[in-house]
């Protein structure tokens, strides 16, 4: 299709993933316009095919250093990044989070995942599968965030809202659920910064998820 968004799957050559490859390209809403299996052809193929608007790409091709994501998207500014994750990968997730990442699955998700993940990421949302929730949740109790120490008091609602922002729904769709108006959901926003202290908020649901509220 004309309009179907554009992929370059980029992970090396291995049967699972002409398997899984071979299956997603039976969707309607997304062709792959490149399958990469060699860390060094990336930056080429995202430069030479400029509609590219999701880069899937293995954990392994990051060789250590999610600053690679930061400069490929220096590269190509609006490619949203998926990174497939090896279910025992023990690398610091939280530094990958920050790296400017849009998803995080582990390569052995299922088709159904997988098209759930692509589709939301292309959607401007974000998506963490629940393997590499849990061990961002690990992570975390190792960091310390929020306003010198303070507890933070959330309320039902906020928490609910932290939710639903950390499971990757937009402010739509949260006041969608929440029968309420997106502009109320951008007001719950813009409080939760004030009273945290925190600068974005990413580092409000940390911590949240520090304190075991979101857990």
């Amino acid at each position: 299709m004309e309009d179907s968004a554009k992929i370059i799957w980029a992970s090396p050559q291995t049967l699972a993933r002409d398997g899984i490859v071979a299956l997603l390209s039976q969707e309607p809403d997304f062709t792959f316009a490149e399958i990469v299996s060699k860390r060094e052809d990336i930056a080429t193929a995202l430069l030479s095919k400029p509609t590219i608007n999701l880069l899937v790409i293995d954990h392994a091709f990051l060789d250590g250093s999610p600053g690679y994501i930061i400069s490929l998207k220096q590269r190509a500014p609006k490619v949203k990044v998926l990174v497939l994750s090896g279910i025992e990968y023990n690398e610091d997730i939280l530094s990958i989070v920050k790296s400017g990442a849009d998803g995080y699955i582990v390569n052995e998700a299922n088709k159904d995942e997988l098209v759930f993940a692509i589709k939301h990421i292309l959607s401007g949302n974000t998506y963490i599968c629940t393997a590499l929730y849990l061990k961002v949740l690990e992570s975390i109790t190792a960091t310390d965030f929020g306003r010198n120490g303070q507890t933070v008091e959330f309320s039902p609602r906020e928490e609910q809202i932290l939710k639903l922002i950390l499971e990757g729904y937009s402010n739509q769709e949260i006041a969608y659920q929440l029968f309420t108006n997106k502009r109320t959901i951008l007001k719950y926003r813009e409080s939760l910064l004030q009273k945290t202290g925190a600068p974005d908020i990413g580092t409000v649901i940390r911590i949240a998820l520090q304190q075991g509220v979101l857990n």
